[in-house]
């Protein structure tokens, strides 16, 4: 599917905001797997979804009291590009480690 102009600038827009805080992350928090988002553009703003993958529950657990934090300065990036979030708190969410079948195997073989 081809993106419109007005897409794409929006796109653009919001993948070098991801990036900014993908940067301030990994530069702030210890044990960080992976980072990435969702969207749906024809319900946007609402369907972003910027998750971070942590290594362990415990790098996790470290990683709580400053999810809040990041939740806002997701929101202010954004909004100095001129995209307002209406519930901040619902866009940016940190996560456990996924269970994959790689990891699984691994376990498995190796414990």
């Amino acid at each position: 599917m081809k993106m419109s102009k007005t897409i794409k600038k929006l796109n653009d827009r919001l993948e070098s905001c991801v990036e900014t805080l993908a940067q301030e992350l990994h530069a702030e928090l210890d044990g960080i797997h992976d980072i990435g988002h969702t969207i749906q553009f024809d319900l946007f703003p609402g369907s972003l979804l910027v998750t971070v993958e942590f290594e362990t529950h415990d790098f996790l657990d470290k990683a709580r009291s400053s999810e809040k934090r990041f939740q806002k300065r997701l929101h202010n990036l954004l909004l100095k590009q001129g995209i307002l979030l209406k519930t901040p708190q619902n866009n940016l969410t940190f996560i456990p480690p996924r269970e994959t079948p790689y990891a699984k195997a691994k376990q498995k073989y190796w414990l």
